[in-house]
């Protein structure tokens, strides 16, 4: 784990208004938006966001929203009309707005998501209307949850508006390489409770791995498969691995007993976190709480269960392919 230094606190004394969490695919991402939710901040992005933590939107920020979005002759008439047309209007808007700005994060939502969805007309307005406006104009009190931030790929008015004022604060979760994928052929196989996501491209994984007759069989093609989801995960976000502005931390160190961790390593993450995001709590109020057995995509949620999964032809192969993340992430002596 790459040390937090002085830089990477930011202002610690005003509680962060936006954060952007990135935690790689199947990384323990629940664990980490267990975290957000339990500081107060409303979540949306590429994880299952049920209604109960769907960020609260007041009147004021649903007029914002939709004289962001909407031209200014329909603006001022949706943003003054009352009752149901109101909130319907509003909604709409920050939809637009959020779909936006995970074009804006280059999110591949075309391939996920159809073209028809993303690419509707009020979201193309959205992204027309806000192209050059900060960050810090979308709602409050936010986390936003991405399994990638690609920087290449990333509006560049954006990562000036980061740079120069350290807002929104971002965190970024990972786990042991090897377990993200046992993880995620578990996931795309359609081995967890409540299936495997909404993801087009999951679909078509998820019939290539039904199709192989063993576990064993699966974990091989995941890893000689090029474009099996997450397989370059681990390159793309080194950049935030190294960044001295950016929060790190695993699922090793969050996920605590119950997964095989340590209730010291997750108190002292969780701690972390909140010095990071200028949140006045104690970590041992929060850390508790964090592993959820019910969470959407849950299987075991261990420590190490590629041990049990991998044949020593599985670790070679592994190495040989990516031997440099499992060293970079300091995971390469973790055997």
């Amino acid at each position: 784990m790459p040390p937090v230094t002085s830089e990477t606190v930011r202002d610690e004394t005003d509680r962060a208004e936006r954060v952007v969490v990135v935690s790689i695919m199947k990384s323990g991402t629940h664990l980490i938006q267990e975290l957000m939710v339990a500081l107060g901040y409303g979540i949306y992005g590429q994880s299952r966001v049920t209604p109960d933590i769907r960020p609260v939107l007041d009147d004021d920020t649903r007029r914002r929203l939709i004289r962001a979005v909407h031209e200014p002759e329909d603006a001022e008439r949706l943003a003054s009309a009352g009752g149901q047309a109101f909130r319907e209007a509003s909604d709409e808007a920050w939809s637009a707005l959020a779909w936006s700005w995970q074009a804006k994060f280059g999110m591949p939502l075309e391939n996920r998501y159809g073209r028809e969805v993303v690419n509707g007309p009020l979201v193309e307005q959205a992204l027309r209307r806000t192209a050059g406006s900060d960050f810090a104009e979308t709602p409050a009190n936010m986390a936003w949850i991405l399994t990638e931030f690609d920087v290449p790929k990333i509006d560049g008015h954006f990562l000036r508006e980061w740079s120069e004022t350290g807002s929104p604060r971002i965190i970024f979760n990972y786990r042991d390489p090897r377990d993200v994928l046992l993880s995620a052929v578990n996931f795309l196989a359609g081995r967890t409770k409540n299936g495997y996501g909404n993801f087009a491209e999951f679909k078509v994984f998820n019939r290539i791995l039904r199709a192989l007759p063993t576990l064993g069989d699966r974990l091989m093609y995941a890893m000689t498969d090029p474009s099996f989801p997450g397989h370059d995960a681990y390159e793309k976000a080194l950049w935030l691995l190294h960044h001295p502005d950016v929060c790190k931390v695993s699922f090793e160190e969050l996920v605590g007993p119950q997964g095989g961790g340590s209730a010291e390593a997750q108190r002292e993450a969780v701690g972390r976190v909140l010095r990071f995001l200028g949140v006045e709590d104690e970590p041992e109020n929060i850390a508790p709480h964090l592993f959820k057995r019910d969470a959407f995509s849950f299987f075991k949620g261990q420590i190490g269960s590629w041990r049990d999964a991998f044949t020593p032809e599985h670790e070679k192969l592994f190495t040989d392919r990516y031997g440099e993340m499992l060293s970079a992430y300091g995971y390469l002596d973790a055997v």
